[in-house]
């Protein structure tokens, strides 16, 4: 993670990109209204009269100023002593990148800016190197059980630890000796790139891990579950070995199906875009691969290469099975007081519906069919209390004691 100085770098850089995205916006809308009347106008307007050589070279000056500061902004941070360092990150800016990673984490990548997030294991605040020696001196007490978990969109490993109460991977540890490790991913980038480099990041971790590997087990909140999924995909088609130790997965709030949310977004921004005059304010067309991957749950790169991502387009992804000789565990929670309760089936935990959630489909190859008693309804609690609430830690620790 980048120091404070590597982030203020970063953080100017978005904010010479974003002026420079608003330059545009600006410069579509005065080429709009040049090119034909006004909606409420009795005379067309007169070809040119708005918009000409002038505006354009007004607007080639602006996003020339805004380069020359921005380049020279860049050099001044970088040329200040420590800039290089790797010191660690504060709590309040680890959080920020990882909100600024789930926003615009795909456009961070593409334009080489610091702050967008490698994908790391940490342990304890920590980046682990993923070699023998190295991880034998990090985890003097590391056991045959390992459990990643995995954060979801705009989250960080810190999200886990939201209150003061032993977090759901230190109680795995004290109640039932697993060793917890958590994932640090740009939620940004498409959930099928994630799921690759995970996959391959696990390959490095159970042939470095000190001791042979017993049992690995994958939990996953959120995007992380959907992570988590590709990533066995992606395994099994490669029969990587990490395949052989993995146990479990659970599956905390996951949009299997997609979520209402980015379906909304992604209706909204299409509306815009039909109406000439607002079609330069559509700026939904900015959100990150990673927010548009859960308007259906993509898992693959095939289900999103080859298609437009601004344009409507029905739910053609592959069906992914869940592996076998893997336990799944789904937990979903309801603003709902109980099952009959319409404010639960209406809005979900209020960001991922019930259906979703336990996987539900009247497609038979997409329905995920686990275990009823694998599958356990939160009523009464939201999204992001899967992440700390004392009964959902209580459940997971109960189906790995089952395990």
């Amino acid at each position: 993670m980048s120091n404070s100085i590597q982030t203020l770098q970063g953080g100017a850089r978005l904010a010479f990109d974003a002026a420079e995205g608003i330059t545009t916006i600006v410069e579509r809308m005065h080429e709009t209204i040049a090119r034909g009347p006004l909606p409420w106008a009795r005379q067309p307007a007169e070809p040119g009269r708005a918009h000409g050589l002038i505006a354009s070279s007004v607007y080639s000056t602006i996003r020339g100023i805004n380069n020359a500061v921005r380049e020279g902004v860049d050099w001044s941070l970088a040329a200040v002593p420590g800039s290089s360092s790797a010191d660690r990150a504060s709590d309040a800016e680890i959080r920020m990148v990882a909100a600024l990673n789930g926003a615009f984490g795909d456009h961070l990548e593409a334009s080489g800016n610091v702050l967008a997030t490698p994908m790391r294991i940490i342990t304890s605040g920590d980046v682990l190197e993923l070699d023998p020696d190295a991880l034998r001196a990090s985890l003097p007490d590391a056991t045959p059980h390992v459990v990643v978990l995995i954060h979801g969109l705009s989250l960080s490993e810190r999200s886990w630890n939201r209150r003061d109460a032993d977090s759901m991977g230190e109680r795995l540890q004290s109640e039932l000796g697993f060793t917890p490790l958590y994932l640090r991913y740009n939620s940004g980038r498409h959930i099928s790139t994630n799921g690759q480099e995970l996959s391959e990041l696990l390959d490095q971790l159970s042939a470095a891990w000190p001791v042979p590997i017993e049992s690995l087990s994958l939990i996953g909140h959120s995007m992380g579950g959907l992570i988590s999924r590709s990533a066995g995909w992606y395994a099994a088609q490669a029969q990587s070995p990490w395949l052989d130790c993995l146990r479990r997965v659970v599956c905390l709030g996951t949009p299997h199906h997609g979520s209402p949310l980015e379906k909304a977004g992604h209706a909204f921004d299409l509306a815009m875009q039909r109406l000439p005059y607002t079609a330069p304010l559509a700026v939904g067309k900015g959100r990150s691969a990673g927010i548009k991957d859960l308007q259906h749950g993509d898992l693959l790169d095939e289900d999103w290469q080859g298609k437009h991502p601004d344009r409507p387009r029905r739910d053609t992804r592959r069906a992914v099975p869940l592996l076998p000789d893997v336990d799944y565990y789904f937990a979903a929670a309801t603003l709902g007081r109980d099952r009959q309760d319409p404010l639960g089936h209406l809005l979900g935990d209020l960001l991922v519906r019930l259906d979703s959630a336990v996987g539900s489909h009247r497609d038979d190859l997409r329905r995920l069919d686990i275990p009823p008693d694998h599958c356990r309804v939160f009523h009464e609690k939201n999204h992001f209390d899967l992440l700390d609430d004392a009964q959902v830690h209580q459940q997971v620790v109960d189906w790995f004691s089952e395990a």
